[in-house]
């Protein structure tokens, strides 16, 4: 089975109990005028929109150790997609970022009801708004995760993972505004070990972990199943970084060159720093971190990336994560031997996609 397919088909589970979940929610926050419907409105049609890789891979980490994807496996999933709404809406806000999933951002949908539009009041009371509806959907998540049927223990060794990691999610995030913010270059370990934070370990090493957890699997394989989630959503984040430069905003759903405007400092920025030399890095020097930064300076250093050989040699880091992504996969001691072929095509079509 392709990604595509084994993405699609529990993806359509997700659905199915996302709408359940939030039914019931519905009818709890409906009295809480104005915002209790409007809130849980918002919240599935912005869940809805996302491709759910995370919850199909508490979905494949389950099928994996017990060969079937477990009802506790869908609730799980259900919850990390919930808290990655959360997450996503808390990061438009502080990327000040007016576009997500094709769609006006949460924060931007907020701020257009407010009684005098498109002055700095309204952008405040769209944020105050955002806040509070990204902080519901991780309330929801962790709510989901309170009522995981099946094992008892099994369930209670979810809800710890699951909840001792998200505090290191935060920490990630600080670091990754930190850097934005700094005039300080950091080194590639340093970028690295952010996404690991940031990125790779919520959406891949624990989404595996909790399914696998739930699926009876044994306790001695965690450690890889952790490794080779981390170096997943390594090549995750990284191809994220590069659709953010050379991707279309119709297939992206964020207008192309948002982290060159905010001046991240991405795998691209630190090697664009270092290989540009005479006017092509004052140029890029006054490109970085600049909010209004036309599209013809974006594509200038697309062009530039592609020119001093940039876009490769990042596109090389993610082989490299592959290739050891592909070694933890062939060390997994898993009975189904079409869950590790699997991976190995989700290992793939990662760094491939668009």
């Amino acid at each position: 089975m392709t990604y595509t397919a084994y993405f699609g088909r529990t993806r359509r589970r997700l659905l199915e109990d996302l709408d359940r979940f939030l039914a019931a929610k519905r009818k709890d926050l409906a009295p809480l005028r104005p915002w209790g419907r409007d809130v849980i409105r918002r919240l599935a049609t912005f869940t809805r929109k996302g491709k759910m890789i995370r919850g199909g891979l508490v979905a494949l980490g389950c099928e994996m150790a017990s060969g079937r994807v477990a009802p506790s496996a869908v609730r799980a999933g259900t919850a990390m997609e919930l808290i990655q709404s959360g997450l996503l809406i808390h990061d438009d806000i502080m990327d000040r970022d007016a576009r997500r999933r094709g769609a006006p951002s949460i924060h931007e949908q907020y701020a257009r009801l407010a009684e005098e539009p498109g002055g700095p009041a309204a952008a405040h009371y769209g944020m105050s708004l955002a806040i509070c509806a990204g902080d519901i959907a991780i309330f929801l998540a962790f709510e989901a995760m309170a009522g995981l049927p099946g094992p008892a223990e099994r369930a209670a060794a979810a809800q710890r993972l699951f909840a001792a990691e998200f505090g290191l999610v935060g920490l990630g995030q600080m670091r990754d505004v930190e850097a934005g913010s700094s005039r300080r270059t950091p080194s590639e370990r340093d970028i690295l070990d952010t996404y690991r934070v940031k990125t790779a370990r919520y959406s891949f090493s624990l989404p595996i972990a909790l399914g696998w957890i739930l699926g009876g699997g044994r306790a001695a394989a965690l450690p890889v199943l952790r490794g080779l989630g981390e170096d997943l959503g390594l090549i995750f984040q990284i191809k994220d970084d590069e659709l953010g430069l050379f991707g279309s905003p119709k297939a992206t759903g964020k207008p192309v060159g948002s982290d060159v405007r905010q001046g991240k400092k991405t795998l691209y920025a630190v090697r664009l720093m270092e290989r540009a030399a005479g006017p092509d890095r004052v140029r890029i020097g006054g490109i970085f971190g600049r909010p209004d930064a036309p599209d013809a300076d974006i594509f200038f250093v697309r062009d530039l990336a592609e020119r001093l050989g940039v876009r490769e040699e990042v596109r090389q880091i993610m082989a490299g994560l592959g290739r050891r992504a592909a070694a933890s996969i062939r060390s997994l001691d898993v009975d189904e031997r079409r869950r590790a072929a699997l991976l190995s095509v989700l290992a793939h079509g990662l760094s491939r996609r668009s």
